[in-house]
Formats: C-alpha cells, sequence, structure tokens
C-alpha cells in the first residue's frame, strides 16, 4: 500500500526543500540503505524511449515491493500493510539520456520498519532475490549497507540530488510506503 500524498506536499508546491522535509522526519526509523540498479541502459537513446522504460520499471518495482513485503512479513504485509510493511523510501536516479556507455537507471532505497531478527545479510538475500529473481528489475549490482554503519551521511539529501537540478519525479512517490501505524509511537 502506498501513502497518501501529504496535504504539505501537494502537487503546486512540491520542490526539492518540500520532498526533504517531509522525508526526513522517518530518518530515525531508517536502518539500511541500497542502491540497486536496472538493466535499463540510457546511453545515445531517445528520452521518449527511456520514458517508456521507466513506466515500465515503475509497475516492475511495485512488484518487487509486493515480493518484498510478503517475503518479509508474509499475509501480514497485506492484511495491515501500515503496520506490517517495510519502510521504503525510493528514489529512481539516471533517466535522461547519457553520454556514458555504462550508464543505467537505478533506484536508491532507504529501508527500516524490518522484522528485528532480520540480520543484513538475509535482508541482501531477500532483496536479491526479490528484485532480480522475481521481479527481473536487475541483475546483482546491488549495493546495501547497515544505517548505522555509514552513520549520518545524508542519505535522504544523496538520493535526493537530482531534485536539485529540477528532476522533481527523483521521488519515487508511487513506489515509496510508509507504516505509519509501526512508525506512530516514535511520530508522535
Amino acid at each position: 500500500m502506498c501513502m497518501n500524498i501529504p496535504a504539505q506536499l501537494n502537487q503546486k508546491a512540491v520542490t526539492v526543500k518540500t520532498i526533504r522535509q517531509f522525508l526526513t522526519q522517518f530518518e530515525p526509523h531508517i536502518t539500511h540503505y541500497i542502491v540497486a540498479q536496472t538493466n535499463i541502459r540510457t546511453y545515445m537513446r531517445a528520452q521518449n524511449a527511456i520514458d517508456r522504460d521507466v513506466e515500465l520499471l515503475n509497475k516492475k518495482v511495485r512488484h518487487f515491493r509486493n515480493c518484498f513485503n510478503q517475503a518479509l512479513y508474509a499475509a501480514k504485509a497485506k492484511r495491515k500493510p501500515l503496520k506490517w510493511q517495510p519502510l521504503l523510501i525510493t528514489t529512481i536516479e539516471g533517466v535522461a539520456t547519457s553520454a556514458e556507455p555504462t550508464q543505467t537507471v537505478h533506484y536508491n532505497f532507504a529501508i527500516g520498519n524490518l522484522p528485528d531478527s532480520l540480520t543484513t545479510k538475509e535482508l541482501a538475500i531477500v532483496f536479491r532475490e526479490c528484485w532480480v529473481d522475481k521481479a527481473g528489475i536487475g541483475n546483482d549490482d546491488i549495493w546495501l549497507q547497515e544505517a548505522n554503519k555509514l552513520g549520518n551521511i545524508g542519505w535522504l539529501n544523496y538520493i535526493t540530488k537530482e531534485a536539485e537540478k529540477g528532476n522533481i519525479e527523483t521521488w519515487d512517490f508511487v513506489n515509496t510506503q510508509i507504516p505509519y501505524v509501526a512508525l506512530e509511537a516514535d511520530l508522535s
């Protein structure tokens, strides 16, 4: 289940500042950072072709989220998604024509609200299985790090850096999920 658009982020007022202000409230709940490459290359491609690929990626990422939610929380993820789903703050980068032959469209994730018993190694296995094997979005080019091992490195600023250049769509609002009930006690 995706979240509803918060009032402070109505379509006319969205800026990099409002996106970051909204997302920053969830920073204390972030436990892991992930960068996951896709199979989409942008080298010397027409923008309309890239846009069509990104539209299809959106659907695949939704499928990934469903697989990921189920893998972590089983049926509870469907019954009570606002409690039993991971926090996923999702951005997409590299969606413009590139002069770099190796450039791929990739996703950045800030993740939290994971089962207590899940280790980082297990998270990597589950993420890879859902991203590569089930959703077929990319290959094994996935970087995963515990948030506490990197400290407060400004991950949310980093993953929204394209918004500074005017690409507000870098925040993949549709594929962001916030389990408000699970985080409720800490947000009040």
